[in-house]
């Protein structure tokens, strides 16, 4: 293999230069070491246009390898919820049973209140599937019948005029008809930004929904009681 002198490769490398390549293009064309050519070209100056032309390319390239980045990261991600998902397999009853209890446990610790022990059992999410997860489990677990069943929906003063979305949306996650949600509370917009700090909820643009159970005290002692057990085991 014919070696090219390296004193011929420095001119070329020059030439290159004013002709507004990166160092890496010429890295690339010639094969030397970036180092080397930066030494080498330390005296060619480029023009403003020259240099902003690199800029915009240099720029084009970090934004490509970024997107690049980021779908390789998306595609792991989704590969590894898939393999996660699929380990899951069939709940048991005690297993969900155990769900809802922890689900529970960690509304009132939200909440600070132990006013469940005499008003019944309340829970409250802007998660639909935290919301299915606890009516489901209202209805296996604590034998609660839908007409047992009542919610509330709490949203920004600014959504008054999309109440009856909000309902339907409700109704549909839920399986429960559009009249028993009557109840609807407004907030101004700052307190339900605070509340939905406090609580780590996910803000959404549908509120936040409040299941309650109908004479339900006995269910929250039971709950509560489940919780005390829990912590004794750990």
């Amino acid at each position: 293999m014919i070696q090219t002198p390296v004193r011929f490769k420095k001119g070329i490398a020059i030439e290159l230069r004013k002709k507004g390549l990166s160092y890496s293009d010429i890295q690339n064309l010639i094969n030397v070491p970036k180092s080397t050519i930066a030494y080498w070209l330390k005296g060619v100056k480029l023009s403003d246009d020259q240099v902003e032309k690199l800029k915009k390319k240099r720029s084009e390239i970090a934004k490509s390898n970024s997107q690049k980045r980021a779908a390789k990261i998306l595609k792991k991600t989704e590969e590894i919820k898939k393999t996660s998902a699929e380990k899951i397999g069939s709940i048991t009853q005690r297993e969900f049973w155990l769900m809802g209890v922890v689900l529970y446990w960690r509304e009132r610790f939200l909440t600070g209140s132990d006013h469940d022990l005499q008003k019944g059992v309340r829970f409250t999410s802007s998660d639909f599937n935290l919301i299915k997860l606890f009516l489901k489990w209202l209805q296996k677990i604590g034998k609660i019948k839908n007409e047992e069943i009542a919610f509330d929906i709490f949203l920004g003063e600014n959504k008054k005029n999309i109440v009856e979305k909000i309902k339907n949306y409700w109704s549909k996650k839920t399986g429960f008809s559009k009249g028993c949600f009557p109840r609807v509370y407004f907030y101004k917009i700052s307190k339900i930004k605070k509340t939905v700090k406090n609580r780590n909820i996910k803000k959404t643009n549908y509120g936040l929904l409040r299941i309650r159970v109908k004479a339900s005290s006995m269910l929250a002692r039971q709950i509560f009681g489940w919780i005390e057990g829990i912590k004794k085991s750990l």
